[in-house]
């Protein structure tokens, strides 16, 4: 590959393992081994925003230029065990990667691996590390921080209103004044507590064609610079939101979406679940589990974007198995052909990717010999409005945790909405709406004092496990270059008797 430009040195060496003339870079690490291209790369180990990070207990020290270019006094930073040491330079931090020494002649921890650089290389790798963190407001700057919640064409007013008011509720319980500390935690006379700053929430409509989204973001951001997009709620498709935050960098945390983008280089947008997509590969793993090799399945699905798009990764995943298959579109509040169904047999199985609208018009026709199965997702809800015939027949891919298992937490969820004075409605966007607010109270938590972007979605990936979120999804957690908090979920059927959504197997990850 040519080498990168002198400007780009410095980037590609830290995020992509490459040198100056193009080569994968190599790393010896402890014990001999040898590492290359982005395996050695620096991002790997100090993250995006050069503020390392730490695994069990070690801890990869900041490289950013703040840290790097400073003296460290005794007991401060990352020498706060040691004797501090002198600002690096280029020829120590060359005399460093070389031999694992710093300035002040003390050796590296044994996770620091070794490199072969030339000094203009490394002078590059210093320029860019001066740029980090990339932050998009001063940390010393007075007045609230901004954030951004964005809704498509066509998102439904309830739940617009829905994602607004949890989400405007959690912002109001971040900037309330905390109570003085009593009893035994009372703080010391000489002691007070730091005050975060307020958050101010702004709603972003976006209108027209997608072609035109783009744009309508940048002025939006023109007109009021904001420090994450949080939540929101996408009607069709989400790709030029999801472009928009990778092309400027701006988190984009967790919007109620039916089928968000699924991409390897992803890094600025963080997802709950794969939606429709997830829902496809369970409904292949049970059908590669049930169906003879050259059975028949029949698939039907809605005129709408996510529909068709979990249509077409259902079937690419049939083909992979070599079974056959056909899609039957219909319009929109069209019926399912009658004559067509009463031919699928008991060894059949039919897929209706369909929202409430159209499955509730299936009670007119008797239901088909052959299996149902549904998607969770396009239903809104698990009290699925189906005929008790085509129910008894049907399954349903299920990306949530079961309501049994969560019942505790659905209700602490709405406890505290009616605490804040809101009615419990739309249960999944509101318990999203609260779950990417409490996410984003967990990395400001650790980054307001470094706002950088980078910086808060590494925070994020690290504190999820441990932050007590109100979700629907199972054991939502992420790790670095993981986008999808939640990546299983469950084949359920309908119990005759109780109504409930009883699991066929075990929760699984296609």
């Amino acid at each position: 590959a040519p080498g990168p430009r002198d400007g780009e040195v410095g980037p590609a060496l830290y995020l992509q393992g490459r040198r100056a003339d193009g080569t994968p870079l190599a790393a010896r690490r402890s014990g001999g081994m040898v590492v290359t291209g982005e395996q050695a790369a620096c991002v790997s180990c100090h993250r995006r925003s050069g503020l390392g990070s730490t695994e069990g207990l070690s801890h990869i020290p900041p490289v950013s230029g703040e840290a790097l270019l400073r003296m460290q006094p005794p007991g401060k930073g990352p020498s706060a065990t040691g004797n501090g040491r002198p600002a690096y330079t280029p020829a120590t931090l060359l005399r460093a990667l070389h031999e694992g020494v710093d300035p002040a002649g003390r050796e590296l921890d044994w996770l620091m691996p070794r490199y072969e650089l030339a000094d203009a290389e490394v002078r590059g790798l210093l320029r860019y590390l001066d740029t980090l963190p990339r932050a998009r407001v001063r940390p010393d700057e007075a007045g609230p921080l901004h954030f951004a919640t964005v809704f498509t064409p066509g998102v439904p007013a309830r739940s617009r209103q829905a994602m607004l008011e949890v989400l405007q509720a959690c912002f109001d319980e971040h900037n309330a004044v905390r109570a003085p500390e009593r009893g035994r935690r009372k703080l010391a006379a000489d002691m007070s507590l730091r005050r975060p700053r307020a958050w101010e929430l702004h709603a972003w409509d976006l209108q027209g064609p997608q072609g035109t989204w783009d744009a309508q973001l940048a002025a939006h951001a023109q007109a009021q610079l904001v420090s994450a997009l949080v939540g929101g709620v996408g009607a069709g498709t989400w790709a030029p939101v999801h472009g928009y935050c990778e092309r400027t960098g701006l988190p984009c945390l967790f919007p109620h979406l039916d089928q968000p983008v699924d991409s390897p280089v992803a890094f600025s947008a963080l997802y709950l679940s794969k939606g429709v997509t997830l829902e496809a590969g369970l409904i292949a793993q049970q059908l590669a589990r049930s169906l003879s090799k050259g059975r028949v399945v029949q698939r039907v699905l809605g005129s709408d974007g996510a529909a068709r798009s979990a249509a077409q990764a259902l079937g690419e995943m049939l083909d992979a198995q070599h079974l056959a298959h056909e899609t039957w579109v219909l319009l929109d509040n069209a019926a399912l052909p009658a004559k067509r169904l009463a031919q699928l047999s008991a060894d059949d199985s039919i897929v209706l990717w369909l929202r409430p609208g159209l499955l509730a018009t299936l009670g007119a026709e008797p239901a088909p010999a052959a299996r149902v199965f549904l998607s969770g997702t396009l239903a809104t809800r698990d009290d699925v409005p189906l005929a008790p015939g085509w129910k008894a027949r049907a399954f349903m891919a299920y990306p949530f945790e079961l309501p049994q298992v969560r019942s505790a937490s659905t209700e602490r969820l709405r406890d505290w909405i009616r605490g804040k004075g809101l009615v419990p409605q739309e249960e999944r966007i509101q318990a999203d709406a609260h779950l990417a607010c409490s996410a984003l109270r967990s990395g400001m938590q650790d980054s307001e004092s470094h706002p950088a972007p980078d910086y808060l979605l590494e925070k994020i990936e690290s504190n999820i496990e441990r932050w007590p979120l109100l979700a629907l999804y199972p054991r939502p957690s992420l790790g670095p270059g993981q986008r999808f908090a939640s990546k299983t979920g469950y084949v359920v059927r309908f119990d005759a008797d109780s109504g409930q959504l009883l699991p066929v197997g075990e929760r699984s990850s296609p």
